[in-house]
């Protein structure tokens, strides 16, 4: 199915490296500047998928526009005999998207799952200390709130709400009120704020990745990189 798309050459390139379509296990994404183009490829998907004895849902798919005409009206798409609908948000491996003129992140599912997370925590460690509560905190919350950031181009605004809500776990396993800051208590602990821990991963992520063999990580890292490097570099300087 993968070979049928790239010898169509229909589809999303960078740097004349293909990457019209994104696989991890049964989740696929297509990409692609066209709705007539995206038609073809979702043919293609469909008679590949015949030939091999794959059906797909066309009702667990959906349709997804970022750009000027994230708001235009489109006609549906087919998948065979089925049809795909258009919508704002879109799930994939776990990370919710919202449709707009750049690809937007939802972040509130993100914290909402934390805060319900860190509530199961304390509801039950009402005679556990401090430490006990950070750890459990640390090792169950903070995995929710941090997963995938570092493939992610949070704004500002969702940078520092995030930031909040992780503050807000130490004020509540150290018995802090709302004022009071949590940095000399971070850097007493050994540990970083969100910000910083955003910053480690994401950097450590694309070092990795520019040691990768594969086209597009490397591809990748390339376009990104200078602006990402420049920013947490700032960081650090501020920081020092």
């Amino acid at each position: 199915m993968i070979n049928s798309w790239k010898l169509s050459d229909l589809g999303c390139q960078i740097n004349g490296v293909y990457i019209g379509c994104l696989v991890y296990a049964d989740d696929i994404i297509l990409l692609s500047a066209s709705v007539g183009t995206l038609q073809k490829m979702l043919d293609i998907c469909y008679a590949s998928g015949t030939d091999i004895n794959i059906m797909f849902n066309a009702k667990k798919s959906s349709l997804f526009v970022v750009g000027k005409a994230h708001t235009a009206t489109i006609d549906c798409l087919k998948m065979g005999p089925d049809t795909i609908s258009w919508s704002n948000e879109l799930k994939y491996l776990g990370v919710y998207f919202k449709s707009g003129r750049t690809l937007l992140i939802n972040t509130q599912i993100t914290m909402r799952t934390f805060y319900a997370a860190a509530n199961a925590i304390y509801s039950h460690v009402k005679y556990a200390s401090e430490i006990t509560v950070l750890f459990l905190t640390e090792t169950f919350c903070l995995p929710l709130l941090s997963y995938s950031c570092e493939a992610m181009n949070y704004t500002k605004q969702q940078l520092n709400q995030l930031h909040t809500c992780w503050n807000r776990a130490y004020r509540k396993a150290f018995h802090m009120n709302s004022w009071e800051s949590v940095k000399e208590l971070q850097a007493l602990r050994g540990r970083l704020d969100f910000v910083h821990i955003y910053a480690e991963r994401k950097l450590l992520f694309l070092s990795k990745m520019s040691h990768m063999e594969n086209d597009v990580g490397k591809c990748s890292v390339d376009i990104v990189k200078d602006k990402v490097f420049s920013s947490f570099y700032n960081i650090a300087i501020v920081n020092a």
